[in-house]
């Protein structure tokens, strides 16, 4: 089977990276991807860059270029549920904040493996629905609005652009995260400020005019660090052992 991973940044891409074998470099469209295999499986691994726009883009020229079998979103979330740093997120269903239209179910049979091989890892996980959000969630306050609204347990900002597209070409789809945040605890910085160029200096200038960013973005770099040791182990464990895939639909 071939299998898409898609993440976000390049720290989620290298922490996949690592643990596939025969690893070839590709280029598609400026993407950052990576060809390889693990257990039984090829693996074509994507950076997507942040947010729905570039996440569904890159899912449809991975798809085409690649005819990738599952599509798998991975990385790092936010915890809308109780939760540790490093801790397995897998949804049963993502949808998107801005339309509740766009709702799809997860491959049900493959969440369930994923459970099984987290135990198996000694990995706590836990399974419920993922909310994809256009703007990074910060504040604890919101998350927990968020959390409260949705009844979901993790948020990202990629989910359900990827699930789309998995539905749009009837691929199965899975989402395999793991946790950066907290529900209750802030991030150092509005990391929106620079999400655009026009933005560095307002971000820069509320880093500087706070002095407790530094050590909030060390604690938040080690948290990250955690997440993603926890997923190479994961998905070096989940390849090895992954069987067919199941159908995927949209709820």
């Amino acid at each position: 089977m071939k299998v898409g991973i898609f993440t976000a940044t390049r720290w989620e891409y290298a922490a996949i990276r690592r643990v596939l074998d025969d690893r070839r470099r590709h280029g598609h469209g400026g993407l950052r991807c990576s060809a390889g295999r693990r257990g039984n499986h090829d693996v074509v691994l994507v950076q997507t860059g942040i947010g729905p726009e570039q996440a569904a883009a890159a899912c449809r020229e991975a798809v085409r270029a690649h005819r990738v079998e599952l599509v798998v979103s991975s990385g790092l979330a936010g915890a809308l549920a109780s939760a540790r740093v490093g801790d397995l997120l897998v949804g049963s269903d993502v949808r998107s904040e801005t339309d509740e239209r766009m709702r799809w179910s997860c491959a049900g049979t493959l969440a369930d493996a994923a459970l099984r091989t987290a135990e198996r890892a000694g990995m706590p996980a836990h399974r419920g629905s993922f909310v994809t959000v256009p703007r990074m969630v910060w504040q604890a306050s919101d998350k927990q609005a968020l959390a409260e609204r949705t009844g979901a347990i993790g948020v990202d900002m990629e989910s359900a652009a990827l699930a789309g597209v998995a539905a749009e070409q009837g691929i199965p789809f899975v989402v395999f995260r793991h946790v950066s945040d907290l529900r209750d605890e802030n991030m150092p910085v509005n990391f929106n400020l620079f999400m655009r160029p026009a933005d560095w200096m307002k971000g820069v200038a509320a880093c500087v005019a706070n002095p407790s960013c530094v050590m909030g973005l060390l604690r938040l770099r080690a948290q990250m660090k955690t997440a993603t040791d926890a997923m190479s182990r994961f998905f070096a464990q989940w390849l090895d052992e992954l069987a067919s895939p199941v159908g995927n639909g949209r709820s």
